[in-house]
């Protein structure tokens, strides 16, 4: 990576191609797509290189199990395909996980249905497959899952995905944009977008760490920024709010106290909310919740003691030995869903609400990327990328841009050797930094 100086010097004295606002994995994952087609690219992000939404998941890459069920088999498609990508690009980030969806007596999912979705799910992933699923007995779930509750369990599933570390995926894509000619710089925020002829023509930051002003040419302009996308949409021009904010809360708790071997699939005993408990190190990652989130993005969302009580109580419920309370909270986070806000007057719970993407152009040239998945960021940024530099061709650019290879090329740690990864997947933080 350019060092900060340098790179601020060169946002003020270069003109760009593309400027990406927003150093999510969404902004990560198109700065490093442009760069490899050979856009000259720059990303700026007002505090640390994701630090919001991409931070705060559930740290997996998934196919999208519980998408069958509202019948998107189209998304469940491109993730299936997108979680073995990833696995190919970075096998020292995104690795297998067992999960474990038991059924219960007058539970919301019997052993049928279960067993259907996870033979589509199987039949989709296709050749792109972890693991092949399987149905447990009741004696089998106890077997691979001890300390779950036994009192009117009638078998489970288990399957597999991917977990990850998010805030690691997201430095590597941005390293990795970096080592293709790409300018990335934390802590400059926006304060106003440049336009000559009513067209944008990039951007005037504030350096929140140095003070002073840059101006940053670029002809193209894409906001990718999670839950402050109305926000920088507004600098450009006053228009009705496209996004729904919803809050997810995840705790962590002793994972000897829960029990659990794999990760288990849980309905909330509240709502009948799909919910995980994860193995994380010698954790256990629980989440999330999902709730409005009033005030905008400036306003941090706040874990709340009925976050708490909500996730620990369906914990306690399927593992009764763990008898959790908030003393035994190790850790938790709360993070924004920047979801598209349903028609005005939709009656639609948080839960119900879409999580797809959604890409959009103002007149004067601004393009907003809005929803989207850890998983399929990938996909996400090559449809933008592809806006961009149809852009450029609109403007009388007439060089030729190679294709997206984002799928093909491995981020930074994915090329290491075998027993390299071996080596960090074995190490107690999973990253080979720690014995």
């Amino acid at each position: 990576m350019t060092p900060r100086g340098a790179a601020l010097a060169r946002l003020g004295s270069e003109t760009f191609d593309l400027l990406v606002i927003g150093g999510g994995i969404n902004g990560a994952g198109i700065a490093r797509d442009a760069a490899m087609r050979g856009l000259r690219t720059a990303l700026v992000e007002h505090a640390d290189f994701g630090s919001g939404t991409s931070s705060r998941s559930s740290k997996l890459i998934h196919g999208g199990f519980r998408y069958l069920e509202q019948g998107d088999v189209r998304l469940v498609l491109e993730a299936c395909r997108e979680r073995e990508r990833l696995r190919r690009l970075a096998p020292h980030l995104v690795r297998p996980q067992e999960f474990i969806f038991p059924v219960y007596e007058g539970g919301p999912v019997g052993r049928f249905k279960l067993a259907a979705g996870l033979w589509a799910y199987d039949l989709m992933a296709g050749l792109w497959n972890v693991h092949r699923h399987r149905m447990l007995s009741a004696r089998a779930t106890r077997k691979a899952e001890p300390a779950l509750r036994t009192e009117g369990l009638r078998g489970a599933g288990r399957y597999w995905d991917c977990r990850t570390d998010d805030a690691r995926l997201v430095l590597e894509t941005i390293l990795a944009a970096g080592r293709e000619g790409a300018v990335a710089v934390s802590y400059a925020r926006v304060a106003a977008l440049l336009k000559e002829d009513g067209r944008l023509a990039g951007a005037r930051l504030v350096d929140r760490l140095g003070g002073g002003e840059v101006s940053v040419r670029a002809r193209v302009v894409v906001n990718a920024t999670g839950p402050w996308v109305d926000t920088v949409a507004a600098l450009d021009a006053p228009a009705p709010a496209r996004l729904r904010l919803t809050k997810g809360v995840h705790v962590l708790v002793p994972r000897a106290r829960v029990g659990n071997r794999a990760a288990v699939v849980l309905h909330a005993v509240k709502d009948g909310r799909v919910m995980f408990v994860i193995p994380w190190q010698e954790q256990t990652l629980v989440g999330t919740t999902d709730t409005d989130h009033e005030g905008g993005p400036d306003v941090p969302p706040v874990v709340e003691a009925a976050d708490v009580t909500y996730l620990l109580e369906t914990v306690n419920h399927y593992f009764p030995a763990a008898r959790l309370s908030r003393e035994d909270v190790t850790s938790a986070f709360a993070g924004l869903r920047p979801l598209i806000a349903p028609p005005a007057g939709a009656a639609v719970a948080p839960s119900s609400v879409s999580r797809e993407e959604e890409i959009f152009a103002s007149p004067s040239g601004l393009i907003s990327i809005a929803g989207g998945k850890l998983t399929t960021h990938r996909l996400v940024a090559a449809a933008v990328v592809e806006r961009v530099i149809d852009a450029l061709r609109r403007g009388g650019d007439q060089r030729r841009f190679g294709r997206c290879r984002t799928g093909t090329v491995p981020l930074p740690g994915g090329a290491a050797p075998p027993d390299s990864v071996a080596a960090a997947v074995l190490s107690r933080d999973g990253n080979g930094l720690a014995p």
